[in-house]
């Protein structure tokens, strides 16, 4: 008996309040602030509407369409209370292309997509540039020609993303052409020829073992370029003083 005057209480009860929450696998784009100026940009009015009158699934659908969010789930409370909980889409690149464009690759859940650059934020994240072309506002990158540069560029930020250490240690992609990037680390005044995006795990494993048992021993001023384009054989250029 209790539970069912719980029900009848409940389809009558207004929504009194709504709490926005933002989860994060990557650095900050979105606030709970920007989620709760969404919401009320896209969405029907919540606070003062009957619960009945509220469908969540249709809510959690609106904000899913927002290309910032990977994933979003409502809860309620028996006080009147809305719960917003949503997780931004991993950031993984900043694009700078040609035509002057900004915009990011982001991963959602196992896809690749593009997103709309918001200036300002965020702070850090993984830059590529150089001969970039093409416009890109909102494919995903499952549906790009696995020739583009732009899918490249996602193959090699999703393996810099997957490591902590390469994270941190490379700060830009400059794109030479098809098939011949460059990677510029944040330590150390010399750049490495990637190549193209074949084989990253070995490639990026012969960078570690020339970091650790190279660099460490002869110092990073020393060399300005690192070459990872032939196989386990990496070639360094000395620095001319």
């Amino acid at each position: 008996l209790c539970f069912s005057g719980y029900l009848l209480l409940s389809k009558g009860q207004k929504y009194r309040k709504v709490t926005y929450i933002v989860r994060y696998t990557s650095d900050t784009l979105i606030t709970a602030e920007d989620l709760k100026a969404y919401v009320a940009g896209n969405c029907k009015p919540i606070i003062g509407q009957l619960k009945r009158n509220v469908s969540l699934p249709q809510l959690e659908n609106r904000i899913r369409r927002w290309p910032y969010v990977d994933s979003v789930a409502i809860s309620t409370d028996i006080k009147g209370g809305m719960h917003i909980e949503a997780v931004q889409a991993d950031i993984i690149l900043r694009v700078m292309n040609t035509a002057g464009q900004s915009y990011y690759l982001a991963r959602i859940g196992n896809v690749g997509r593009v997103l709309p650059y918001m200036p300002g934020r965020p702070g850090r994240t993984l830059v590529a540039n150089g001969n970039i072309t093409g416009i890109h506002s909102s494919e995903l990158i499952r549906e790009l020609q696995d020739t583009s540069v732009v899918y490249d560029l996602m193959l090699i930020a999703s393996q810099i993303a997957a490591s902590p250490f390469w994270s941190a240690q490379i700060g830009q992609i400059y794109v030479k052409a098809k098939g011949n990037y460059l990677l510029v680390p944040t330590v150390g005044n010399h750049v490495i020829e990637l190549g193209g995006a074949d084989q990253l795990e070995r490639k990026f494993e012969n960078l570690w073992n020339i970091y650790t048992q190279g660099f460490n021993v002869t110092g990073w001023q020393r060399y300005a370029k690192v070459s990872l384009q032939y196989g386990d054989r990496v070639p360094c250029e000395k620095r001319t003083f």
